[in-house]
């Protein structure tokens, strides 16, 4: 009997402790975005609120971290495990702070595979062990493959035998529709970026060449006036973003590569978001702006 009310003593201290942890820290989880194609970042922000009347430093001990992740796919049925291990550094949190992190919970976690996902954090104050800590929400996404409309496959000057595919694929969501690229290193069977260009008006088909350096050029249609080209190295990196408007005319934007293999946009006139604005702040009455503007 008395080993028995020894177990019920520590149970009730550890839901105690537990309680006035939730109390004392307030922890919130919300999805970049709902909906991601397979291999694209897929960033969590957990928000906290210190509570405790005293600053709180989290840190990681043997066999705790302060802050880990438990994913989900379908409906709870199956949970992914981490692939890699994840160590957060330090943070501290002033008395009645809140701050936001961004997670990014493919660098640990596996989510390629198409399908819906749940998603929730779990947070321990400092003399919490593994098993204690306060959880956000629950938080949904969904991972889709995404179809390919255009791909092309080059070599990478400098490293013989290394080949990329580079693929373009138009993403819709409730808001509107998404130029995404991807890269991918054929030779080791490794997806090297997945992300959006940005938004894409898709009643104008976009174009896509390599130049003499196996870049790829993609010239698109992102606003009802305004084209993009942008540029893609082998390593997956945007190098050149450019913005360009009709030409005279009301000339069409297009690609031209020259003979040596230089990429470049003509039938055009190159347009600076940034002078627009900036020109825009300086007139106060709306009829005042100038043509095309």
């Amino acid at each position: 009997m008395k080993h028995l009310l020894t177990i019920f003593s520590i149970s009730m201290l550890v839901m105690l402790q537990t309680q006035t942890a939730k109390c004392q820290l307030l922890v919130s989880a919300k999805m970049n975005k709902k909906q991601v194609v397979a291999y694209e970042d897929v960033k969590l922000a957990v928000t906290l609120t210190n509570r405790a009347g005293q600053p709180i430093k989290f840190v990681n001990k043997m066999r705790r971290k302060w802050i880990e992740f438990v994913v989900e796919r379908g409906n709870g049925q199956q949970t992914v495990f981490a692939k890699k291990d994840a160590i957060y550094a330090p943070a501290l949190l002033n008395t009645g702070e809140t701050r936001t992190s961004n997670f990014t919970l493919n660098s640990s976690y596996d989510l390629s595979q198409p399908g819906n996902y749940t998603v929730y954090a779990i947070v321990r104050m400092p003399g919490q062990s593994a098993e204690q800590g306060t959880r956000s929400q629950k938080v949904h996404f969904t991972v889709i493959r995404g179809h390919a409309s255009w791909k092309q496959r080059a070599g990478v000057p400098g490293a013989p035998g290394d080949t990329r595919e580079y693929r373009l694929m138009n993403v819709s969501s409730d808001r509107f529709t998404e130029l995404y690229v991807q890269v991918e290193d054929v030779k080791r069977g490794r997806m090297l970026a997945t992300y959006s260009m940005g938004r894409n008006l898709a009643f104008r088909e976009f174009s896509a060449t390599l130049d003499n350096k196996n870049r790829l050029h993609v010239l698109f249609l992102t606003t009802p006036t305004i084209y993009s080209h942008t540029v893609v190295d082998a390593a997956g990196k945007t190098v050149r973003r450019q913005y360009h408007k009709k030409g005279s005319g009301g000339s069409v934007p297009k690609l031209i590569t020259t003979n040596s293999g230089v990429v470049g946009v003509m039938n055009s006139t190159p347009y600076d978001p940034k002078k627009a604005n900036d020109l825009r702040s300086k007139i106060h009455n709306l009829s005042e702006l100038p043509l095309g503007l």
